[in-house]
């Protein structure tokens, strides 16, 4: 008789636990259904590789370098989830590029903007942005993808010079330590 009260325990406990341990850990911008994508393709890219978050009129390049994943999303969102990974993934630290455009386009001429601007900076968390006109930004990626892979994600935000412009570099050694080691080498010398 104490076997029948366990069993039925059991029937209804288990299912309440598997449905409670798939809600717990699943509400982080990195546990959007396209998230894996992102990640999977940032897991590939090391230093010197590029990642655009891409307004939808972005033009595509066809050189073999380049990847192209669209996601039905605004670049806030996929930017929230992007930097997630990198700092999880810790093999690469971005170097982020807005376009110098972006700040002087006005409201008459792209309503949203503003709005645009604001969750671009929350969404970027503080980190440090280098400002630089798109054709310069265009050409960079274009000598980059001639040698190394650019992971470009199209978005649906419909905005001017919103393009955002990762390059990245390695996570675990940086600029100051290579010019240190580039002068012990050569005090050895």
């Amino acid at each position: 008789m104490t076997l029948l009260p366990r069993t039925l325990i059991s029937l209804i406990l288990f299912p309440c636990i598997i449905l409670l341990g798939g809600c717990v850990g699943g509400t982080g911008p990195a546990s959007k259904p396209w998230s894996g994508t992102i990640k999977r393709e940032l897991g590939a890219l090391g230093a010197r590789n590029w990642v655009v978050i891409a307004e939808s009129a972005f033009p595509i390049h066809s050189r073999r370098g380049l990847r192209v994943i669209q996601i039905d999303e605004e670049i806030p969102e996929i930017i929230e989830v992007v930097e997630q990974i990198i700092d999880q993934k810790q093999h690469v630290k971005p170097r982020v590029y807005v376009t110098s455009e972006v700040s002087n386009v006005s409201y008459g001429y792209a309503p949203g903007i503003e709005n645009y601007r604001t969750k671009l900076k929350e969404a970027l968390n503080g980190r440090k942005t280098v400002q630089l006109e798109n054709a310069m930004l265009m050409n960079m990626m274009k000598n980059t993808e001639k040698t190394y892979r650019v992971l470009v994600i199209k978005t649906r935000t419909a905005l001017p010079y919103s393009s955002v412009f990762m390059e990245l570099g390695s996570g675990y050694w940086d600029s100051e330590s290579e010019s240190a080691l580039r002068a012990k080498m050569e005090g050895a010398r």
